[in-house]
């Protein structure tokens, strides 16, 4: 029981980590206005209806990167080939990201591939450790 815990806890720390540094990357390779107020809704929102696809590929890539990573990661500390462990990371990662949807404003797309991207990344981390 701790070691699911303890897996699945470093599993997700390791992916947002992943995903914060996705993002810092993201933000630098297309900055946001100085001085945007992210409690201004209706800044925020002309300001992410205007940003291009490579941003919200990124985002996307980074998502999917950390939750492989995650997956791996809980395999590798767990040791054991149950399911119940990546699937509960995975829904902890798709119930933030469903989160983040209401924050923040995305493209109807990125909302369906960022809801459906997580249970197959963690999967396929968790497979890759064999």
């Amino acid at each position: 029981m701790t070691k699911n815990i303890v897996s699945i806890v470093v599993g997700l720390v390791v992916a947002i980590v992943i995903f914060l540094a996705a993002e810092t990357a993201n933000v630098r390779l297309h900055p946001m206005p100085d001085g945007l107020n992210y409690n201004d809704s209706a800044a925020v929102k002309a300001i992410y209806d205007h940003l291009p696809f490579s941003f919200w590929l990124l985002v996307l890539a980074g998502w999917a990167v950390g939750s492989c990573i995650c997956g791996f990661l809980v395999k590798t500390i767990n040791k054991s080939d149950s399911k119940q462990p990546p699937a509960i990371a995975a829904s902890i990662l798709t119930l933030s990201a469903i989160a983040n949807f209401y924050m923040l404003p995305h493209p109807v797309w990125m909302m369906i591939v960022g809801t459906i991207i997580f249970f197959p990344a963690v999967f396929l981390g968790h497979r890759l450790r064999s």
